[in-house]
């Protein structure tokens, strides 16, 4: 099968082979946030010399990030972003709403408002559709001939993220409820766990059908879900014991995010998709997603957001 005519792994899965691990997804979020050298971005990240290395570098040959010399004394740079990683601000702005949304912000950001400087609100930001502008909601979408290709979806994205593995398997996510987006999706297997559940998979069985995930890593991410309240466990079965895994208001509220990283690679690799497989049923157009002010009801620019107390 046509990797274009997948629904989701032709825009995501390949968006993410880029952007979508849990380091780069914190690089980018703390560029966003004004850092623009190494020592910065390893302070504020944590991560280490190798891992930072490897993420910037791997930002840098996609275009995502430049780096130019601020020192003549030495060798030094900082990183900006080039006008594709710009197109990442919808998504970096909906990652921090989340975070503010369900208060899993760090202490010393969490007390700061972002102002949209056109119509001088504080910034909500709020996923649309491009073409008629109504918010973004999981119900609204259709899939065509889910059944038929969610299984090729899967092989897909599993494949293209293979090369993440080795760093995935060495870090589990922080199980409390304040796990931030980034360990959510920037973890292979969590994220298409995600993914089918907004297909409206919720058995155990389904997933280990639809993933062809080994049970204990299934297990684990499913408790890790549940304990940051993404994930509830409902009994449907006694004997022998049976659960659904359902989506809880905070885990459907990534719905927006996600479609935003989507939205960035049909923009930006403009090659990797070429058929529309996502209708948005409120208009009956091909889904295409923008973010707006939920106050002014203008795309935000990075130019006219500012943080302040």
């Amino acid at each position: 099968m046509n990797i274009n005519r997948l629904i989701l792994n032709s825009a995501v899965a390949q968006g993410l082979d880029v952007i979508g691990d849990r380091w780069a997804l914190r690089i980018l979020n703390e560029a966003f946030n004004g850092k623009r050298r190494f020592e910065e971005f390893r302070s504020h990240t944590g991560a280490s010399r190798a891992t930072l290395t490897r993420r910037l570098t791997a930002l840098v040959d996609n275009d995502i990030l430049y780096k130019r010399p601020y020192s003549t004394g030495a060798t030094r740079f900082e990183y900006k972003f080039t006008e594709k990683g710009l197109g990442l601000f919808g998504a970096s702005l909906l990652a921090r709403q989340w975070e503010l949304d369900w208060k899993v912000e760090e202490p010393e950001t969490s007390d700061k408002q972002l102002f949209h400087s056109p119509c001088n609100s504080i910034l909500q930001p709020r996923a649309v559709c491009r073409h008629c502008h109504e918010a973004l909601e999981l119900e609204d979408v259709s899939w065509l001939s889910l059944d038929e290709e969610l299984n090729n979806q899967m092989d897909e994205i599993k494949s293209i993220h293979q090369q993440h593995q080795a760093d995935l398997s060495s870090e589990n996510i922080n199980n409390t409820p304040e796990v931030k987006l980034a360990d959510l999706v920037g973890d292979r297997w969590t994220l298409l766990i995600l993914i089918v559940a907004f297909f409206g998979t919720t058995r155990y069985d389904d997933f280990l059908k639809q993933l062809k995930i080994a049970p204990g890593i299934l297990v684990e991410r499913l408790k890790n879900l549940i304990e940051a309240g993404v994930l509830h466990r409902k009994s449907y079965q006694s004997n022998p014991p049976r659960y659904a895994y359902k989506l809880t208001a905070k885990g459907r509220s990534l719905y927006p995010f996600t479609m935003s990283l989507r939205q960035w690679a049909i923009d930006w690799l403009p090659d990797k998709v070429s058929e529309p497989n996502l209708i948005h049923s409120s208009c009956g157009e091909a889904l295409a997603v923008e973010i707006h002010c939920e106050s002014c009801k203008q795309k935000p620019w990075p130019r006219d957001v500012r943080l302040q107390f």
